[in-house]
């Protein structure tokens, strides 16, 4: 899908709105660019960025940008959207184990300006048909689906790995026991993480995810509002290698916050 030279209106309708919305309408996907509007408007006109916002105030264009001007019909925006959701849908049906497909595929596919295809791919986000991860689109209700070998592979990884709490045993050690490759090991554990089972945390370690929950749900029963680093060791059973990544983890979850040498329990 190509953003093609646009195809003006013979007429353009009276007053300054309906004229900018006419003219945004023609360029489409390619976007109208303040450029564009010469010949259009007065040598002199002053008005187009106002123009502009009270267009997208009304929901009829999104701005890119003011300097200088560019913006995006919605109509062209939707249009986007019926050529977008089906692609990504026969994506998935084909690429089962893929979290979604990366941007620069997207771009490749649909040939669209990038700001533009961006700011189409963050509307659909913003509105619940789209989630994007580390730079990957996927519908919003898609579920990896494993055939069921690789779903036992899968808990055995989580038991083995985890069983409850944090292990010496690490996700790579069962992989090369069960002879993975990287890929599918990493493909895996992506999996593991989309699921919620696991968490990666800080300086790539992972963990459990119902372990963190029960810390958590600890933490929060403690009549003390504030946890020291030797408390949250003992709590935890953890040393402070792990304790410490684990306690930046909570700051960065906004669990706790720290307060001098302890943390406090938000």
């Amino acid at each position: 899908m190509r953003a093609s030279h646009p195809s003006l209106p013979k007429r353009l309708p009276a007053g300054d709105g309906p004229k900018m919305l006419a003219l945004a309408k023609a360029y489409g996907l390619q976007g109208l660019k303040e450029k564009d509007l010469e010949g259009v408007f007065p040598p002199d006109f002053t008005g187009a960025a106002d123009l502009a916002r009270a267009l997208e105030t009304e929901g009829r264009v999104r701005i890119i940008s003011f300097s200088p001007l560019h913006l995006v019909a919605r109509e062209a925006i939707e249009y986007f959207e019926g050529k977008f959701l089906p692609y990504l849908e026969k994506f998935h049906s084909s690429h089962v184990k893929d979290r979604g497909v990366a941007f620069a595929k997207i771009q490749e596919r649909f040939d669209i300006p990038r700001p533009i295809l961006l700011l189409c791919l963050k509307t659909l986000v913003h509105e619940g048909k789209l989630r994007e991860d580390a730079g990957l689109y996927a519908l919003a209700g898609f579920v990896r689906e494993l055939p069921e070998r690789e779903e036992l592979v899968l808990r055995r990884i989580e038991n083995e790995c985890f069983a409850g709490n944090p292990r010496s045993v690490s996700p790579a050690e069962v992989c090369d026991k069960l002879k993975l490759s990287p890929e599918t090991r990493d493909q895996l554990l992506d999996i593991l993480v989309e699921r919620k089972r696991i968490i990666l945390g800080k300086d790539g370690f992972f963990l459990h995810r119902p372990w963190l929950d029960s810390v958590i749900a600890d933490l929060r029963k403690r009549d003390r509002r504030t946890i020291s680093i030797a408390e949250f060791k003992e709590m935890t059973g953890l040393t402070r290698k792990y304790a410490i990544p684990l306690l930046e983890l909570l700051d960065e979850m906004g669990v706790t916050r720290r307060k001098g040498a302890e943390r406090e329990i938000l």
